[in-house]
């Protein structure tokens, strides 16, 4: 832009003097050729009262006067008679000049009184002013008199003055480019400030000021700029800081929000529901819905609520990458003004976990019931067949009466698993947390069970640490985990099997954590891959038939894994079918309560 300026304002100037020194040198040529005119008319004149119409007759009195003339009006004299010969001339001689009646100064004289003319002379080789009149003696045309100059001062002074009108213009250029400089510097600089300033504003600079000393409209254009500047980066300091706000709380909340506009294009989404839809990609603000979840039932899903304008809720399955089930609740985003759909909120909440506790309390309920009403068919049949008669039999009523014993030991036992199990579940036993000796209570236990081992042939045997520190807690829970998974290894494992019992004391040279490692190793049955990580759901049975056979009440694993959470342990199952199974359980040592 300064370069602009500053062109213009020196092609003005430049312009400006040309004209002026042209138009000048122009009306200085005229006026000075008028002045030559008027001259030579007035000298054309009185030269024509001195030598009067008697001396055309005497050549030689003409030369003399002629001459005479010619030194006070400083022109150069002709004289033509009415046929065009020159008579006489100042300047040449006239014998030898051309006949003159064809001029144009000499027709105008005849037909007019008084010829003009500028034109270049052959003879002299130079431009002339001529004038011309004519004389008459009694009415007739006896001759023509003509003065004329040469326009050398002219041509000099016209040179002069264009010489001088281009030194004007080198001198005005050099002006005019010095004050063209200046005055656009002076225009363009406020410019260049408002300029960088506003590009600075632009890409988020808000605290960007213009700082000019001029109280001109540029002035109050900057004043404007800053005061938007000020108000937006307040307006904007406020967007953001809701947007912090909104954005916090939406990556607080525990379920996932989505915003799609009436497009399906994404207009937010938090990272819950980024997680629980599997998004891998960072940002995908702005793509269709379909491109980043790549989910049919829900782009379906969303197309019928936009389609029909009406909004319900919807549960979905996601298989990959493991399965998940989803609920999305839908609302819509309205203009204020208008009342058009603007876009839908998706709230989705991951009830995978729900609706797994409600298939396991409906498979819980079923097998509680299962559970129960056998050996209360078992007792109720029996009853009735001793109360129809088989009383009288002793040996009869005596083995009925162990079978219903029997029974009845088994529904006390389920009983008291489904007890202890939402005893453990619900936290209720809040006792005061007590020493437990491991190496004294894993022998305890190895001696509580050792009869029931000898009966199969299983070799029961302990390798225990010499030092291990206590543990505190609750001890007999942990006394009952031990028994559930030493009495679990007897029953599956085969006659004249082994059972081997490890305690020991491990720190983790990383953390420097102490924990209480128990194995509870055997060389029983084993148990397939596909059961292990269902191993600890209740009444969860590999072999229901063996189970029942063994007397085992589908809980006993459960309950083991509720008591080693308690007290913040966890265990683990490493099996092999036809080679065996063991249970690791690990406990930190710094757990102090149940």
């Amino acid at each position: 832009m300064q370069r602009k300026i500053f062109f213009y304002i020196v092609s003005v100037l430049l312009i400006g003097v040309i004209i002026c020194g042209a138009l000048s040198a122009r009306m200085l040529e005229i006026n000075y050729s008028d002045d030559i005119k008027n001259n030579l008319v007035s000298n054309m004149k009185l030269t024509k009262e001195f030598i009067g119409e008697a001396m055309l007759a005497d050549p030689v009195l003409l030369d003399q006067y002629l001459n005479e003339i010619r030194t006070v009006t400083n022109a150069r004299i002709t004289v033509i008679d009415a046929s065009g010969k020159v008579l006489a001339d100042t300047e040449s001689n006239a014998a030898d000049m051309d006949n003159h009646l064809n001029r144009q100064e000499v027709k105008e004289a005849i037909e007019a009184g008084l010829g003009l003319s500028k034109r270049y002379s052959d003879t002299l080789k130079v431009n002339f002013q001529y004038a011309a009149i004519p004389i008459h003696k009694d009415g007739t045309l006896v001759g023509i008199l003509r003065l004329s100059k040469p326009l050398y001062e002219i041509q000099k002074m016209t040179q002069r003055m264009y010489l001088n009108v281009l030194i004007a213009v080198l001198a005005g250029a050099l002006i005019a480019s010095f004050l063209g400089y200046k005055i656009s510097e002076n225009i363009t600089m406020p410019i260049k400030e408002i300029t960088y300033t506003a590009t600075r504003i632009a890409r988020g600079q808000l605290d960007k000021r213009i700082n000019l000393k001029t109280d001109d409209e540029i002035a109050i254009l900057a004043d404007a700029i800053n005061h938007m500047a000020s108000t937006l980066s307040e307006s904007i300091g406020s967007l953001q800081d809701k947007n912090a706000k909104l954005e916090a709380f939406m990556s607080s909340v525990v379920n996932g929000i989505i915003a799609i506009d009436s497009n399906e294009r994404i207009l937010f989404i938090n990272p819950i529901a980024a997680r629980m839809l599997n998004i891998q990609e960072k940002d995908v603000t702005g793509k269709h819905f379909l491109q980043a979840v790549r989910n049919n039932q829900i782009d379906n899903y969303l197309k019928e609520i936009i389609k029909q304008n009406r909004f319900f809720d919807v549960e979905i399955v996601l298989d990959y990458p493991a399965e998940k089930i989803l609920k999305l609740y839908t609302n819509p985003i309205k203009y204020v003004d208008r009342g058009d759909l603007a876009g839908i909120i998706i709230t989705i909440q991951d009830i995978t976990e729900l609706r797994k506790l409600e298939r396991m309390r409906t498979e819980f309920v079923a097998n509680v019931s299962h559970e129960l009403k056998t050996p209360l068919t078992s007792i109720k049949g029996f009853v009735e067949t001793l109360k129809s008669g088989a009383l009288e039999d002793k040996e009869d009523s005596l083995r009925f009466l162990n079978i219903i014993e029997d029974e009845a030991e088994r529904l006390y036992r389920l009983i008291s698993d489904i007890l202890s199990l939402s005893e453990l579940e619900h936290r209720k036993h809040r006792g005061v947390p007590e020493r437990i000796d491991v190496r004294h209570t894993v022998q305890e236990v190895i001696s509580i069970l050792k009869s029931q081992a000898d009966k199969k042939g299983i070799q029961l045997e302990t390798d225990l640490q010499e030092s291990i520190d206590s543990l505190y807690g609750d001890p007999d829970r942990f006394k009952q985990m031990l028994i559930n998974l030493v009495d679990n290894a007897v029953k599956y494992t085969p006659d004249r099997g082994k059972v081997n019992v490890e305690a020991y004391q491990h720190v983790n040279e990383t953390t420097g954590e102490k924990r209480i490692i128990i194995d509870v190793i055997d060389n029983g049955i084993g148990i397939a891959k596909e059961h292990v990580p269902r191993l600890f759901e209740r009444f969860y049975r590999i072999d229901k038939a063996r189970s029942r056979r063994v007397g085992g009440t589908g809980l006993g694993l459960a309950i083991v894994k509720h008591i080693v959470l308690s007290f913040d342990g966890e265990i683990e199952v490493e099996s092999e079918v036809g080679k065996g199974t063991r249970f690791t359980v690990s406990i930190p040592i710094e757990m102090h309560s149940s």
